[in-house]
């Protein structure tokens, strides 16, 4: 925890005199000093009573953690929500109940022992629990950087249109993920959703989609979940770009925090195997992505570099030649990613490698060093496609489902490793890559259309 906040943390807990080496009260009307938030963990039954001494006490805003309230559907659990309810209007303001609260990198107030405390540009708004902690968990995986990471559960006061308002206009947030289950007030929702939009990419996910996962929902947060055709609806109206499952989230908002927008549908994809490369560009087309031929004088450049028997000169690129030339080193890798960023129908490149088993048998016990040389050769091509030419570059480092091999995998890494330093979004599958890019499209066009 950041000593931002260590200082000012003060715990309650009438059984013990001290925790971790810091005092602990019986109530939080013992503490001397003021209290502007306070984290709330008990059993249900005891929440009106700590909530009432909060409330007394002064403080600004409580989230609690505990479940058991109207998300199990008994009645008596349900008049205890509302009892908790009726007692916080206008006097604090409440996050929960059955949530993880807050995360704030700049504070240090965390959700899980293991968040990173360094600051970055993406605001989470999540009513699911382990969804938020999720997010703060892989961020790190992934090379995400939260603003803020809410988690708001049943949300008896505070809902996801009051966290849209805000990271709407917080100058820490540049792109807003949600994942929501339903809402008590459909039309400040969508408010909320446009106004956000209007401002800033935001993705979302509905939970509950289904009429399966709509009973979940149900018995998950007590929400109101709603047709998936109506929520489809209003994310399309709103402006926020939809996905369908966690995964497709975060590669979203990866693509969002590390790429320039793309300025048309023309994707390129260098690749090493013709088989799949022709899968990938079926993939595009569904995505509503272009495969775009390449021109004349693009054509022309690459028929000096790569190699024709083996290979496909075209787009998709596939051509595994380029990663180990005839010279014994990768010397013209960078410049066939630039000739191929150069050419005007290519709006973004998808650029895969998946070449250690080939190279391994190539070289031998000369692949260390030969990778430290195609590892900048790699990044250098990319940069320039990037940061010269101002186009997006998705990266795909695959890892052989069927190799137990840890060398192999300790190589990946160091190429993921390599190309994340320089702020590339990097996916594990080009079909993953292929869907955040067509994510970052899709919002771009919105954008350039107004």
């Amino acid at each position: 925890m950041s000593t931002k906040i260590r200082d000012r943390l003060f715990l309650v807990n009438p059984k013990y005199d001290e925790l971790f080496g810091k005092k602990c009260y019986a109530s939080i009307l013992d503490i001397e000093d003021e209290v502007d938030y306070a984290a709330i963990g008990v059993t249900a039954m005891l929440v009106p009573k700590v909530l009432s001494e909060c409330i007394e006490k002064g403080v600004k805003a409580a989230q609690i953690y505990s479940a058991g309230f109207g998300e199990t559907g008994i009645e008596e659990r349900i008049r205890l929500e509302n009892e908790v309810k009726d007692m916080a209007k206008g006097r604090i303001r409440l996050i929960g109940p059955n949530c993880f609260g807050v995360y704030c990198p700049k504070s240090g107030l965390s959700i899980i022992p293991e968040a990173s405390t360094e600051e970055g540009s993406v605001g989470v708004i999540s009513q699911s629990g382990s969804v938020a902690e999720s997010f703060s968990y892989f961020g790190g995986i992934r090379n995400i950087k939260f603003s803020k990471v809410i988690s708001y559960g049943n949300a008896v006061d505070l809902d996801c249109s009051d966290f849209l308002e805000y990271l709407a206009d917080d100058p820490e947030t540049k792109v807003i993920a949600i994942y929501v289950e339903g809402t008590r007030d459909g039309k400040r929702l969508k408010a909320a959703l446009s106004e956000a939009a209007s401002k800033k990419p935001v993705v979302g996910i509905k939970g509950g989609m289904t009429k399966h996962g709509s009973r979940a929902a149900s018995s998950h947060t007590g929400s109101l979940v709603g047709s998936p055709e109506t929520w489809s609806s209003l994310f399309k109206q709103t402006g926020v770009i939809q996905v369908k499952d966690f995964d497709e989230l975060v590669n979203a908002i990866l693509a969002f925090t590390c790429s320039p927008l793309p300025s048309g549908k023309g994707v390129s994809i260098i690749t090493n195997s013709g088989g799949f490369s022709v899968i990938q560009a079926d993939l595009c087309v569904e995505a509503g992505l272009e495969v775009a031929q390449f021109g004349e004088e693009t054509m022309r450049e690459l028929r000096k570099m790569v190699p024709t028997a083996g290979t496909s000169i075209g787009n998709p690129l596939d051509a595994w030649p380029i990663y180990y030339n005839i010279a014994g080193d990768p010397g013209n890798l960078a410049d066939i990613i630039k000739i191929v960023a150069l050419d005007k129908n290519i709006h973004s490149l998808v650029f895969q490698f998946d070449q250690l088993r080939y190279l391994r048998r190539m070289l031998g016990e000369r692949l260390g060093g030969y990778m430290e040389e195609l590892v900048d050769v790699m990044v250098n091509g990319c940069e320039y496609a990037r940061d010269a030419i101002g186009k997006p570059v998705f990266i795909c480092v695959s890892l052989d489902p069927y190799s137990e091999d840890e060398e192999d995998r300790r190589y990946n890494l160091k190429v993921k490793k390599a190309f994340e330093s320089k702020q590339f979004p990097v996916y594990s599958s080009l079909d993953a890559s292929i869907k955040a890019l067509s994510n970052i499209y899709k919002y771009g066009t919105r954008f350039r259309l107004g």
